[in-house]
């Protein structure tokens, strides 16, 4: 299990070298996500809880996209899927737009009709929405989309 996250990490590091992003004003680029800058989206309001886990403590509203999208309170989560010292520098914690970022791509699994694909260039435009940088959540939307691609061949 650990050499299957490893392996998808480097494929993610290796990846994200592969993609381009072309700045304008108002948008950014890559070479299959375009997003608009909005508004900043409210963050949610988190507790960690005794076994890692994220609970949602209210409904979180999510507007993104043009659409709007209720999480529901008492929802939990892991956040980010990786070993914790990489958690950590990735940005692990209730304070962190990165964990409110994997809590929202976790929950999207939970609708039927939402594909692997759409969730995690929802998790990309949502890391950006929130003022991630864009190189990083570039890192981390292939990383996750790698992590999609295994999951597909088990």
């Amino acid at each position: 299990m650990l050499f299957a996250r490893l392996f998808v990490l480097l494929i993610g590091l290796s990846l994200a070298g592969c993609t381009s992003i072309t700045r304008s004003p108002g948008t950014v680029r890559t070479t299959s996500i375009h997003v608009k800058r909005q508004a900043k989206p409210k963050p949610p309001k988190l507790k960690r809880l005794s076994n890692g886990r994220y609970r949602v403590q209210r409904k979180w509203v999510v507007s993104l996209n043009g659409k709007r999208w209720k999480v529901q309170k008492g929802y939990s989560s892991n956040g980010i899927t990786a070993p914790s010292k990489l958690k950590r520098a990735l940005g692990d914690g209730v304070d962190k737009p990165e964990t409110w970022a994997a809590v929202f791509h976790d929950w999207l699994f939970t609708h039927p009709g939402i594909s692997r694909t759409t969730a995690d260039n929802l998790f990309h435009d949502l890391l950006i929405a929130y003022g991630v940088n864009p190189d990083k959540a570039r890192l981390m939307h292939t990383t996750v989309s790698a992590y999609s691609l295994s999951k597909a061949f088990r």
